[in-house]
């Protein structure tokens, strides 16, 4: 395995005059966007806050020592990721109190330019606080994703073919009263995700990132010596004890299909193991900002990049009837890969960021980058499409 890649205020508003979400001569946010809809007719589950014709604002008020504070953990980019109190949060609006704010995303690599990831906890203080549902949200932005979609599309995709991705929309952010950026907003890999995934009774589980890293039950002894067997297993017929192999083998076609360059299928990376109470290991897929474009179009959806890193996939498709398997989930999946359902989404996602993405001050693209990248998109997922269907023909299960 590799893991190496990979006090508050009380709230108080401040009396100046309410933030201005409207750019010049056009609004991306229309009539509407902040009257959530009802969470019962969300699909998926999502929390209200992920609905998908909303685009969230949130404007964050900050102790100029606490913002300090921040620049200076982005520059020093040595991993530090300390909370710290907003002195006020208004979400579309509304006041959200006692919440705080940290730095998201992978330091050693990622930390480029001068805009800041964020995650937002909404119960820092009071660890029963809710918002829609949510205890996080995870503002995501790194400097190679200036569409802000790829999350939102991948992570779409998974869900629409059973794959259990997190929740995602779009999210302005303004500091102080000033436009900060728009980000991809997610729902954190939290209990709340498990509760929605899985059911509040099997939400209880472990959860590993990097399939070795707990996330979950903070300040218990864990005994490991199930997960490490896991992993010390290589054979096919030892390993289907530890879980539900189908919906391995589901996970990491969705990424296969994509294709995502940073996750488990390509490098080992960007993933969580679940251990549910009663299927046993599942996984779970995270951090789709590495999707589409990062790999070659015409690339092959058994491909092992690191076979070392992946033994379990290695083993999976070296066995003859999982093979066989894999390929008929590829076909399965490709039929909702680049269809009417998914191009409208991101023709429709567009129109909703593109104005806010251009007028951003902290990005780290000029138009022309923007707009290549935001037009390759489709291109590449049609293109991807057409690749698939041969693909899936000429290796029938």
């Amino acid at each position: 395995m590799i893991t190496g890649w990979l006090g508050a205020c009380a709230p108080n508003v401040p009396s100046a005059d309410p933030v201005d979400t409207t750019l010049p001569e056009e609004s991306a946010v229309g009539e509407g966007d902040t009257d959530p809809p009802d969470p019962e007719e969300n699909d998926y589950g999502c929390s209200s806050l992920f609905d998908q014709d909303r685009l969230v604002v949130y404007e964050a008020y900050i102790h100029a020592d606490d913002w300090d504070d921040l620049n200076a953990q982005w520059s020093a980019a040595d991993g530090t990721k300390a909370y710290v109190p907003l002195q006020a949060l208004l979400l579309d609006g509304e006041e959200i109190p006692w919440s705080e704010i940290r730095l998201k995303g992978n330091s050693g690599c990622c930390w480029v330019g001068d805009k800041m990831q964020f995650v937002i906890a909404f119960d820092g203080v009071d660890e029963e606080a809710r918002v829609e549902g949510q205890r996080k949200v995870a503002l995501d932005a790194p400097y190679y994703e200036p569409t802000v979609l790829k999350n939102r599309l991948a992570n779409r995709f998974m869900q629409r073919v059973g794959v259990p991705g997190a929740c995602t929309n779009n999210a302005l952010l303004y500091v102080n009263g000033e436009y900060y950026g728009i980000y991809a907003h997610m729902e954190e890999l939290d209990h709340e995700f498990l509760e929605r995934v899985y059911g509040k009774e099997f939400a209880d589980g472990f959860l590993w990132k990097y399939g070795v890293e707990l996330d979950n039950h903070e300040g218990e002894e864990v005994d490991t010596s199930r997960l490490d067997a896991f992993w010390a297993t290589t054979e096919v017929p030892d390993m289907v004890p530890f879980g539900e192999p189908d919906q391995w083998v589901s996970e990491w076609v969705s990424e296969a299909v994509l294709p995502d360059g940073d996750g488990y299928w390509c490098c080992a990376h960007n993933y969580y193991l679940y251990d549910h109470p009663e299927r046993g290991f599942l996984w779970v897929p995270w951090d789709k900002d590495g999707t589409f474009d990062w790999v070659p179009v015409q690339t092959d959806p058994t491909t092992l990049w690191y076979p070392t890193y992946t033994p379990h996939l290695a083993a999976f498709l070296a066995d003859p009837s999982w093979s066989s398997l894999y390929r008929e989930e590829v076909a399965r999946q490709t039929s909702a890969y680049g269809d009417t359902e998914m191009m409208d989404d991101l023709e429709k996602w567009t129109e909703q960021t593109e104005p806010w993405a251009l007028e951003e001050p902290h990005r780290y693209y000029d138009n022309a980058t923007y707009s290549a990248t935001l037009e390759n998109l489709p291109t590449y997922i049609r293109q991807r499409r057409q690749y698939l269907d041969r693909w899936a023909a000429a290796n029938p299960p």
